[in-house]
């Protein structure tokens, strides 16, 4: 059975299709009833709701178990006008599709957060007997925003959630907002999963816990629990990206001082070009060159121009030979070319050392 849910694009309104798959008994229709989402009880029992907070933030709750196996399926719109983040607390790890990867979601506080957008179409597979319990926060694009603390971003992809979290989380010195001219269209680029933390668990099983219907202090009281929610999901997918940036530089230096010490050990005998030295460490000449100025403070051919100079320098205080046999010896073209580049280096001529 494929229950879709989808947003009326006038009204905004959801709405649901219940759809049984070819050969497949129809056990009745799921339906909205106020507040509450009404399973008949051939498809599921237990509870499941939705809530419109405000203007700005709806929720769906659910916790149900299936008597048959089902597909449950939030269909995509044109316009990305509302954010999700799901959140699946159900005892056992669920199917969750979603633009064309299978991920298991739920499960011992293991994945169970899905972010994406309204443009982005997913779906859970839960079998008969299996149970399905969580939360489904919408955020509008300016609740997100001014949660944030930017309010004049036009649109927010998944690079600037991360990047707006780093700075808005760590307050970091210098940081500027991200430029409201770099995203102009209102899509995410990607979905996001993350793993449910211990607190997070804590806050969803509180609001399943709340009875919307009759206490307006609670409702205030979910709105908070939704910012906590973010809060944590934002600092730990920038504290990731943090941690990958620190392995990326990581990675990074390692082969940069790996080049260093080519350079070092071999200037003298082998002519390095900057592909062979980009191969040799498995990266672009681009990022070899940027990487090296980086760490090393001079660029590839200064280092490598240096390292030439001072093993030039050694042997000719140490056993002179003729300046002629040590240029080519070094990787020069010629005599002159040799001269001009030690005496740039030393302020004297090679002829001067012998």
């Amino acid at each position: 059975m494929k229950l879709e849910f989808s947003r009326e694009s006038v009204t905004k309104q959801w709405q649901i299709k219940t759809m049984p798959e070819p050969g497949e008994k129809f056990l009745g229709d799921v339906k909205f009833s106020g507040e509450k989402v009404v399973f008949p009880e051939s498809i599921a029992t237990g509870f499941s709701s939705h809530h419109k907070l405000d203007d700005d933030i709806e929720l769906s709750t659910c916790n149900l178990i299936f008597k048959t196996d089902a597909s449950l399926e939030r269909k995509a719109t044109e316009e990305t006008e509302f954010y999700t983040m799901h959140i699946n607390c159900s005892p056992t790890q669920l199917s969750h599709f979603c633009e064309g990867r299978q991920s298991k979601i739920g499960g011992d506080l293991s994945l169970g957060v899905f972010w994406s957008a309204s443009d982005i179409q997913s779906f859970i597979k839960v079998g008969a007997g299996e149970s399905f319990s969580g939360i489904v926060i919408h955020m509008s694009k300016q609740f997100l925003q001014n949660a944030l603390g930017y309010s004049a971003l036009p649109a927010l992809n998944t690079n600037q959630i991360i990047e707006t979290a780093k700075h808005h989380l760590h307050n970091e010195p210098g940081n500027k907002a991200i430029s409201t001219t770099a995203y102009q269209k209102n899509i995410v680029s990607g979905s996001i999963y993350s793993t449910i933390c211990e607190k997070k668990y804590e806050l969803v099983r509180e609001i399943l816990s709340f009875d919307l219907n009759h206490s307006p202090h609670e409702r205030l009281l979910i709105k908070a629990n939704i910012l906590k929610i973010l809060a944590l999901f934002i600092k730990r997918i920038s504290s990731k990206n943090e941690r990958n940036e620190k392995y990326a530089h990581f990675s990074d230096a390692t082969k940069i001082f790996e080049i260093k010490k080519l350079i070092d050990d071999h200037a003298a005998s082998e002519d390095f070009s900057l592909t062979y030295l980009a191969r040799a460490a498995a990266i672009s000449k681009t990022k070899l060159k940027t990487k090296f100025k980086e760490i090393i403070g001079k660029t590839v051919y200064q280092y490598y121009l240096n390292a030439k100079m001072e093993k030039a320098k050694f042997i000719l205080e140490d056993s002179p030979i003729p300046i002629s046999d040590l240029a080519y010896e070094l990787g020069f073209k010629s005599i002159s070319h040799f001269s001009q580049a030690f005496k740039k280096h030393y302020g004297v001529s090679p002829s001067q050392l012998v």
